[in-house]
């Protein structure tokens, strides 16, 4: 476990008997320490197993876990164990991932910039640092101007968000995508009145305007804006996004993949969004492991759109826990063309950096943008 003031990340290494390691990423916000002991509590699903037959042990875990996709600290191990997997199958075969999945379709994926907006207080101030992002080559941001608001939010409160959002826009200009992010923060009738305030702004998209786990209320949501809705990161496995895919409300789904089940899991919710003609953004805001992931669902899926990297606005040692960094320039990130995953953990930095207090990051405590990553 690294200790990122802001969520603890969890890496796995997989050993198996001729001595081949495979790498994922475990990280689930407030309870990555629970993933660790449910690894530890499940570990007779995976130890002794051939790593090759990834698809059978999911099929076998997901079985035979009583509370199924209910538990995200269970799918969230399946899924570490899921990639780590494929990460063993890559280097047997010496090829990239996106190889076994059906081959790459791309070799670079636009990214949108996020986290950038940590210490920003006023709407001058993320309009200041929202050109400082778009200076660096990004053509999307996103971001949560809403605050310390739930369910509803005060005259004042809503103004300030509006205005954030406005002063943004007017400095990026309208070639930049703007990605509005709830958090799933509201009640559909307040969705709809902050919908209605920022369409003028063009959002590229508005993130979990509701709470996630409503669909009902989403669908109220999506019939009464113009603004394409996006949502989707805190959704677990296949039988989760068949409803989400199959109602209608959404327009591009970010499924997790170090949380929602794996790549294999991705590439199928991946497929089902295909057929109902839904875009596919991943979401990421977690360590780098959990960027290589992404990249490599991101080379093989028809519909892919963008992908989230808070990359280069993290706490400054994250580039050295990888020995090969993933650069992103104009906007773009490289699909790598390495073994796996193609990366490898530097273990002298991950010592560094063990994690060694628990994180308490919650987004609706005041001052939550600050990440608490700096004095």
């Amino acid at each position: 476990m690294v200790g990122n003031p802001w969520k603890r990340w969890v890496f796995l290494e997989l050993e198996t008997s001729t001595g081949l390691i495979g790498l994922s990423e475990a990280t689930l916000y407030l309870e990555s320490s629970a993933v660790i002991s449910e690894l530890e509590e499940k570990k007779n699903f995976f130890i002794g197993k051939d790593p090759a037959q990834v698809e059978k042990i999911w099929n076998e875990w997901y079985r035979d876990s009583f509370t199924r996709n209910n538990s995200a600290v269970n799918v969230t191990a399946m899924s570490a164990v899921e990639t780590a997997c494929w990460d063993i199958i890559g280097k047997i075969h010496g090829t990239p991932i996106y190889e076994l999945l059906g081959g790459a379709m791309r070799n670079k994926v636009k990214v949108y910039a996020n986290g950038w907006y940590t210490r920003a207080v006023s709407p001058d101030d993320y309009a200041r640092k929202a050109k400082a992002v778009v200076a660096k080559g990004y053509k999307a941001l996103k971001f949560d101007p809403f605050g310390t608001m739930y369910l509803s939010g005060d005259v004042d409160q809503i103004s300030r968000a509006v205005a954030i959002i406005k002063n943004v826009r007017e400095a990026i200009g309208e070639k930049i995508e703007l990605l509005i992010e709830g958090h799933g923060r509201f009640t559909p009738e307040t969705a709809v009145r902050i919908a209605k305030k920022i369409e003028e702004y063009n959002p590229r998209w508005f993130e979990e305007p509701v709470p996630p786990e409503d669909l009902q209320a989403l669908k109220h949501v999506a019939a009464k804006t113009n603004i394409p809705i996006a949502t989707g990161e805190r959704m677990l496995t296949k039988y989760g996004f068949a409803p989400l895919i199959e109602s209608g409300a959404v327009d591009i789904v970010q499924p997790d993949i170090i949380n929602c089940g794996g790549l294999m899991e991705t590439k199928k919710i991946s497929a089902m969004a295909e057929a109902h003609y839904v875009l596919v953004a991943p979401h990421q805001a977690e360590g780098p492991l959990a960027t290589a992931t992404c990249l490599q669902l991101d080379a093989c899926i028809p519909n892919f759109e963008i992908q989230e990297s808070f990359d280069e606005f993290d706490i400054e040692w994250r580039k050295d826990l990888l020995k090969t960094q993933f650069p992103i320039q104009n906007g773009e990130m490289v699909i790598p063309n390495r073994p796996g995953l193609g990366v490898e953990l530097n273990m002298k930095a991950v010592e560094e950096h063990l994690a060694t207090k628990v994180t308490d990051f919650v987004l609706f405590k005041q001052g939550w943008e600050n990440r608490n990553m700096q004095p």
